[in-house]
């Protein structure tokens, strides 16, 4: 029972952590958000490789729902929010939990600790329960989704229409309708690590504004992990329920004054 608190304490600072790191370096010239047929339909402004993304916080004028909202936030964010976790999810986890679990992040990718040890797997999400789809745009509906075995930890599942943070693995895989298409491996991402694979591409590389444009985010993504070095304690996850409510609030607006602040650097 002590486990199954400290992993969902832990499931939902991971969530509320990519949420207001997306929502304060919103990279998507969002202009409507619309359910329709079961999808949440996302309508951008398209542009060219040779255009600025236009970053900046999330446009909270698109939709007064929290689950549009977060869906908008997390939309094909999965490798994103392997990199940008790794680091706040082994300093929550290693050493705490005893047994094997999977940490979710986006549609494919899970994670999987032992005992001091943190993997992460590529899943297939089979029965999305409201899927998003940016128009224009390529469907993301095979990309990868992040999550750690008896548990799941699911950060980025709300871009599917998925409310609960922590689920037992089989009743994920269940209901899900999962596939699991590779062996885990040692989850050991750095903030950049995307990125610095993404810079090795010709095609992620054929312009100056593609690179700059992935300069932006690499400078975003170690402005997070100081935050994350100066904040977060072993005893972060400790405490009564109200202890913790306190905790919780206060490393979120931290985090949120934080990267409110990368606008003047």
């Amino acid at each position: 029972m002590r486990q199954r608190r400290k992993l969902l304490r832990a499931a939902n600072i991971l969530k509320a952590a990519l949420l207001i790191y997306r929502e304060a370096v919103y990279d998507i010239d969002l202009t409507k958000a619309e359910l329709q047929d079961g999808i949440l339909r996302l309508y951008q402004n398209p542009r060219s490789i040779t255009t600025r993304s236009k970053r900046g916080p999330f446009p909270s004028h698109i939709t007064t729902s929290i689950e549009h909202r977060e869906a908008a936030l997390a939309h094909n964010q999965c490798t994103m929010a392997m990199a940008l976790l790794g680091r706040l999810t082994r300093k929550l986890l290693v050493g705490e939990i005893p047994r094997k679990v999977i940490t979710g992040v986006s549609q494919d990718l899970h994670l999987l600790g032992v005992v001091s040890t943190i993997e992460i797997l590529d899943l297939h999400i089979g029965k999305p329960l409201v899927p998003t789809k940016l128009i224009p745009g390529p469907d993301s509906s095979d990309c990868p989704h992040t999550v750690l075995k008896d548990w799941i930890l699911d950060t980025a599942g709300c871009q599917y229409g998925f409310r609960d943070v922590l689920v037992p693995f089989e009743k994920y895989i269940a209901d899900k309708a999962c596939r699991i298409s590779s062996q885990p491996t040692a989850y050991d991402a750095t903030e950049t690590k995307d990125l610095d694979y993404f810079s090795t591409l010709s095609f992620m590389n054929m312009t100056r504004t593609q690179q700059e444009d992935r300069e932006l985010e690499r400078k975003a993504r170690l402005h997070f992990a100081a935050f994350v070095n100066m904040r977060v304690g072993k005893d972060l996850l400790d405490g009564s329920d109200a202890g913790f409510k306190d905790k919780f609030d206060s490393f979120m607006s931290g985090l949120n004054l934080h990267m409110l602040s990368l606008a003047n650097k």
